[in-house]
């Protein structure tokens, strides 16, 4: 791998694991975590406001080991709400924003799918008072599995698709495959970050419309969610943490704790005879998890766009939604 990156990988399977210079190569049942460290990416955090450490002498830069549980710091564990059916539901809350103030408990969440939710599960998130779901799928995706359980319930369900595909057919003209639910493959020539940075011309009107819902306290406590709760909910969560005020490397260490839950979502794709042919097709590298494509995608929003707020605007959020969101998910000033 070249410079610039500053790499949390997983490898499904257990097959091919990333290199890592430091020899600190973490291994889960399925999978392996490993990282590498470029000091060109701690200017790139310095330049965003981020922080930038060197390595610690586990070879992990302390910044993701904070962010990922591994140093007594935050436990990416106690984030994540216990599931049967959803292996990546986890709070947004608890990340420093605006003014000092941190993400609430208990207002935002990202998952991956919510159709297999049990009846305990079902349970659990209705006792949480969970009001809205957001599904950023595509149409095909919805159609395959469903709602799932929550329907009955009395909570608030709105289909914002992020890429536009018919349920029939394997492409549409805009080029979405059939693997584009799962994995986000980026196009031949391109990279994953490259991919985020399309979502937000291809599914502007289903991001935009899912900001300004987040800017209304009536849709609260809300969760959002794609397929795995990588890539669509990757950009989206980055959206409305950027636009709170959440520094940059911790938005990227939000985004890499779907490495620690990736073996179990891809066990249960590869498992559903609804999508195990279609998963095998797909090389494991494209379910990687990987700092790099974050700390890219938010250089990027903000070179090509002027940042999430300003993304925002032009998208057609109203200004009063983006400055009621901080104030509906920040700690109350002191």
């Amino acid at each position: 791998m070249g410079g610039d990156q500053v790499v949390v990988a997983v490898n499904a399977g257990g097959s091919g694991v990333a290199p890592n210079v430091f020899g600190a190569t973490k291994m889960t049942d399925a999978f392996s975590l490993s990282l590498m460290w470029d000091p060109s990416v701690a200017r790139h955090l310095e330049e965003h406001g981020g922080s930038a450490e060197a390595p610690t002498s586990s070879g992990f830069p302390a910044m993701v080991l904070r962010r990922l549980g591994h140093d007594g710091g935050m436990d990416s564990g106690s984030r994540l709400v216990p599931l049967e059916g959803a292996f990546n539901f986890r709070d947004l809350g608890g990340y420093l924003g605006t003014d000092g103030r941190e993400t609430m408990w208990g207002r935002l969440y990202r998952s991956d799918t919510l159709h297999e939710l049990t009846a305990g599960d079902v349970e659990r998130l209705v006792g949480m008072g969970l009001r809205t779901v957001v599904d950023l799928r595509t149409e095909r995706e919805l159609a395959r599995t469903g709602r799932g359980p929550l329907e009955p319930h009395d909570v608030d369900f709105r289909h914002l698709a992020v890429v536009k595909e018919g349920v029939a057919g394997e492409e549409n003209s805009d080029g979405a495959s059939d693997r584009e639910a799962l994995a986000a493959p980026a196009p031949a020539g391109d990279d994953l970050a490259e991919r985020y940075l399309w979502y937000l011309d291809v599914g502007r009107d289903a991001l935009a419309e899912a900001l300004t819902m987040l800017g209304d306290d009536a849709n609260y406590p809300l969760v959002f969610h794609c397929a795995a709760g990588k890539d669509r909910t990757g950009v989206l969560a980055a959206l409305v943490l950027e636009i709170c005020g959440v520094a940059p490397d911790v938005i990227v260490a939000d985004y890499v704790i779907t490495a620690e839950r990736i073996g179990f979502i891809m066990d249960r794709y590869r498992a559903d005879p609804r999508f195990a042919e279609r998963v095998a097709k797909v090389p494991a590298s494209r379910f990687s998890v990987e700092a790099p494509t974050m700390i890219r995608f938010l250089s990027e929003l903000s070179t090509r766009h002027g940042g999430a707020r300003a993304w925002a605007l032009e998208a057609g959020v109203p200004a009063q939604a983006l400055d009621a969101l901080p104030e509906l998910l920040l700690e109350p000033l002191a």
